[in-house]
């Protein structure tokens, strides 16, 4: 899967998901796991993360103007399509 971030500018989606724009990389890579589903602990194995998850989260909740995973996993989903 290619960057979810990348994607939606490409696509020129919607003002909503063009806010991924403001993602770091390793953000987007984040946020794509976290529309997986996945878990703190499993996206800190699949991405080799050595840096807390939830801080990643935070800096993802924060950029995007957001106050739930579930936001993010929805906004990325939206990317996605």
């Amino acid at each position: 899967m290619g960057s979810i971030c990348a994607q939606a500018a490409a696509r020129g989606s919607s003002r909503r998901e063009h806010r991924l724009s403001a993602l770091i990389s390793r953000e987007c890579d984040v946020a794509a796991e976290v529309a997986r589903g996945a878990s703190n602990a499993q996206i800190a194995r699949a991405l080799g993360l050595t840096a807390s998850v939830k801080a990643h989260i935070s800096r993802i909740l924060a950029k995007l103007g957001l106050d739930t995973r579930v936001q993010i996993a929805l906004l990325a989903r939206d990317a996605e399509a």
